[in-house]
């Protein structure tokens, strides 16, 4: 373990695991080496103000309560090289630097209905552990809506008809259009009204980055890209720069837990495009 600036860090984990003694050693001034008989009294006022034992990971110098929690910990961990803390300097100050990123766009809400249909299947083998089958969630219907500049458009109902129809299918398709309707809208004339005037004439900052306008600074009138509305006084690069984003954020109730299987096979049936996955985390 490495030590500079008052605090401790891995430095290097040995590849020999299964071992009866572990020797953990501190390394001083790149020159000396110390024996660590207690990690908990070296490492616990780096982490928090609490006086109980903790157990530490030294792979990634997380704690713990629990012994039995750290050992779950380290199946996961051990899989990954050690990796070191790193805290910004006292002072420094984090700022966002991509405005361009933060246009407010429309966003989808929406929820899935299902009936439960009993099934049949064999009967199970009392001696060996199973999972028993009796029941599957078939879709009945879906809602959803479209929230635009913090106004709800009116929402999409549907219920199944026939027992042949496919929900998600049906699903994709209604969202696309919909999604299609304001989001590939050709560009609209900006509403600019008297009350609108007087408050670019009187702005004195940019409403896209935040900061004053100096002098010589180009200000244009900025309007949304959806509705047409005039927004506020912006800065002539950054009013170029914001654009329409590429991707529409949909929210759905109790996605992972049930409702992603009943038309994650027709999402690419609606158009051209890839299907990415983004890796869940280990915490549920």
């Amino acid at each position: 373990m490495g030590y500079e600036d008052e605090k401790k860090f891995p430095l290097r984990i040995s590849e020999m695991a299964e071992r009866e003694h572990d020797v953990n050693l501190l390394l001083l001034e790149d020159k000396h080496f110390v024996l660590m008989n207690d990690l908990s009294r070296l490492l616990s006022h780096q982490m928090s103000n609490h006086k109980e034992k903790c157990f530490f990971c030294l792979r990634c110098l997380n704690s713990f309560r629990e012994k039995e929690v750290l050992d779950r910990h380290k199946e996961s961990c051990e899989k990954h090289d050690c990796v070191t803390l790193g805290m910004p300097e006292k002072g420094s100050i984090l700022e966002f630097k991509n405005v361009k990123h933060s246009m407010h766009v429309p966003i989808v809400y929406t929820d899935f209905e299902c009936l439960t249909k009993s099934i049949e299947s064999c009967k199970p083998n009392s001696e060996h552990s199973y999972t028993e089958q009796y029941q599957k969630h078939e879709p009945s219907g879906f809602c959803f809506k479209i929230v635009c500049d913090g106004k709800k458009l009116k929402p999409v109902f549907y219920t199944k008809k026939s027992a042949d129809e496919n929900i998600g299918e049906i699903f994709c398709e209604h969202i696309k259009n919909e999604i299609d309707k304001v989001w590939t809208s050709e560009a609209k004339d900006m509403i600019f009204k008297e009350e609108d005037k007087a408050n670019f004439e009187t702005s004195t900052n940019c409403w896209i980055c935040r900061k004053d306008f100096e002098g010589g600074e180009v200000r244009v009138r900025d309007q949304c890209h959806f509705t047409g509305k005039y927004s506020r006084a912006a800065h002539q690069k950054y009013n170029t720069l914001f654009r329409k984003p590429k991707f529409v954020p949909v929210f759905f109730h109790n996605l992972s837990g049930c409702d992603v299987h009943l038309f994650v096979k027709n999402l690419n049936s609606t158009g051209k495009g890839n299907i990415d996955c983004i890796p869940n985390t280990e915490e549920k």
